[in-house]
C-alpha cells in the first residue's frame, strides 16, 4: 500500500513473547514502521508494555477488559471465545479513529480462525487475515484426534453456517487475505464470503535471524535429528519417538522445547525403550542460539498431524535443515517433494515405519541433503522474507 491512508492493526495480542500469532503481528508491524507507513495499533492490555517500549511513536489504542471477557477467561472451556469479546468491545475504539480519519483501513489481523466473528464498521475500509484455520488430523489417525478438535470438525461446518448467518460479519471485509487454500475458502464461503474478496497469501514470515545466517552445508554421514515448538499432541513429536523402533541406522532425536504433553512424551519414551535415542533439550534462549545447533543435524522432524501453517517449517527451509514432515495441512502449502521429505500419512504403523525409513535415508546421503537445502533456501528466500510477506499482504489490499 503506496498511499498515505492510515493503516491500524486490529489485534488482541502483539509481541514477541507471546506465540505464533502474536509474533506474527509484531513483525508485520516492525516492517510497517520500517517503511514509513503511517500506523496506529488496537490491542488488548497485556500487549501494551512491549508496544510502549519497541514502537514508542506508533499509536496505541487500548481495549480494556470487559466482564465477560474476564469470566471467559477464568472458565477453561470458555477461554476460546475470550477474543470474541475483544473484537465487540473495539468497536468504539475504530468508531472515533474513523471519525477522526475517514481513510483508515482497518486490518484485522489475528486470530487464524475463520469461524470468529470480528464485528467490523460496515462504513469503514476493512482487510482480514491472513486466515488458516480449519485443519484437522488425517482421515487414518482420527482416532487418535482430541476431543475440542473432533468437536471443532465435526460441527464445523454448522459452525460456521450459524456465524454467518448470525454475525453477517464476512461480506463487510473489501479483502480477506487466506493463507489455508481451498479448506480455508470452502470455510469463508459458507459464512457468507464471495471469492472475489478472497486473495491467497503467505501466512507469515520469519525472523531476520534466521535470513542472516548462511545456509548449512551437509557432509559425510549425520544420524542427528531435532524438533523444537510447544510440546502438544497435534504436534506428531510422538510419531518420530515411535519411528526410533524402526529405524536400522544409529538415530539419534534430540527434542527442543516444552510443554503439558512432554511428561508423556517422556512416558512413551521409557515404554518404548527408547531412551538411549531421545534427549528432552527444553526451551533455547534465543533464536540466534537454536540456529547455531542446528548446524548440528542431519535434518529437521515435524510430522504434526494438524499444522495450519508451520513458522517451524519455514525457518528450516531458510537455514538449510532438510524437514521431513508429514503431507498434510499448512507444510504442503509450504514446501514441494524437491524441497522437503513429505511422508504420506497412511495408517500410524505406515507412518511411523515412513518416518524412520525416511531418518535412516538421510543420515548417509549428504548429496541428497543439500540438493534439498538448495530448493528450500530458494523457496525462503523468495517467499518467507518479512519483506516479501508484508508486501505481498499490502498488494492483497487492492488499493493502490
Amino acid at each position: 500500500m503506496t498511499s498515505s491512508r492510515r493503516l491500524v492493526l486490529v489485534t488482541p495480542n502483539i509481541s514477541e513473547q507471546m506465540g505464533g500469532e502474536a509474533i506474527k503481528a509484531y513483525q508485520f508491524l516492525r516492517h510497517l514502521v520500517a517503511g514509513g507507513h503511517d500506523v496506529a495499533v488496537v490491542t488488548h492490555r497485556r500487549s501494551a508494555p512491549v508496544l510502549q517500549r519497541d514502537f514508542p511513536r506508533v499509536p496505541v489504542f487500548i481495549v480494556e477488559d470487559s466482564i465477560g471477557q474476564l469470566l471467559a477467561w477464568r472458565a477453561a472451556p470458555l477461554r476460546q471465545f475470550v477474543d470474541i469479546f475483544f473484537f465487540r468491545r473495539a468497536r468504539s475504539i475504530l468508531r472515533r479513529i474513523l471519525a477522526e480519519r475517514p481513510d483508515a483501513v482497518f486490518h484485522y489481523l489475528c486470530p487464524v480462525s475463520p469461524i470468529m466473528p470480528r464485528f467490523p464498521l460496515p462504513e469503514a475500509t476493512n482487510m482480514l487475515g491472513p486466515l488458516t484455520g480449519n485443519i484437522y488430523y488425517p482421515p487414518t489417525f482420527r482416532g487418535e484426534e482430541p476431543l475440542k478438535l473432533k468437536l471443532g470438525r465435526l460441527f464445523h461446518y454448522v459452525a460456521q453456517r450459524a456465524a454467518g448467518a448470525v454475525f453477517r460479519d464476512k461480506r463487510h471485509f473489501s479483502r480477506i487475505l487466506v493463507s489455508g487454500g481451498d479448506r480455508t475458502r470452502r470455510s469463508l464461503a459458507w459464512a457468507g464470503a464471495a471469492g472475489a474478496q478472497m486473495r491467497d497469501v503467505v501466512d507469515s514470515g520469519i525472523s531476520d535471524e534466521f535470513d542472516r545466517h548462511p545456509p548449512i552445508r551437509h557432509e559425510g554421514t549425520n544420524h542427528r535429528f531435532m524438533t523444537s515448538g510447544r510440546l502438544v499432541p497435534h504436534k506428531g513429536v510422538q510419531l518420530s519417538i515411535e519411528a526410533l523402533r524402526y529405524v536400522t541406522e544409529p538415530i539419534r532425536f534430540d527434542i527442543y522445547g516444552d510443554g503439558a504433553y512432554r511428561a508423556a512424551l517422556e512416558d512413551l519414551v521409557r515404554r518404548l525403550g527408547v531412551g538411549d535415542k531421545v534427549r528432552f533439550m527444553g526451551w533455547m534462549e534465543s533464536h540466534d542460539a537454536l540456529i547455531a545447533r542446528m548446524a548440528e543435524y542431519r535434518g529437521y522432524l515435524v510430522p504434526s498431524l494438524a499444522e495450519a501453517n508451520g513458522i517451524v517449517v519455514q525457518e528450516a527451509m531458510m537455514v538449510g535443515l532438510p524437514v521431513i514432515c508429514l503431507k498434510w495441512g499448512g507444510p504442503t502449502m509450504l514446501a514441494d517433494g524437491d524441497s522437503a521429505v513429505l511422508i504420506e500419512p497412511g495408517s500410524p504403523e505406515q507412518t511411523v515405519r515412513a518416518i524412520a525409513a525416511a531418518m535412516d535415508a538421510l543420515a548417509v546421503d549428504p548429496d541428497r541433503a543439500n540438493r534439498l537445502v538448495a530448493r528450500a533456501r530458494g523457496i525462503a528466500e523468495r517467499r518467507f522474507g518479512w519483506d516479501n510477506v508484508a508486501d505481498e499482504w499490502q498488494a492483497a489490499y487492492g488499493l493502490g
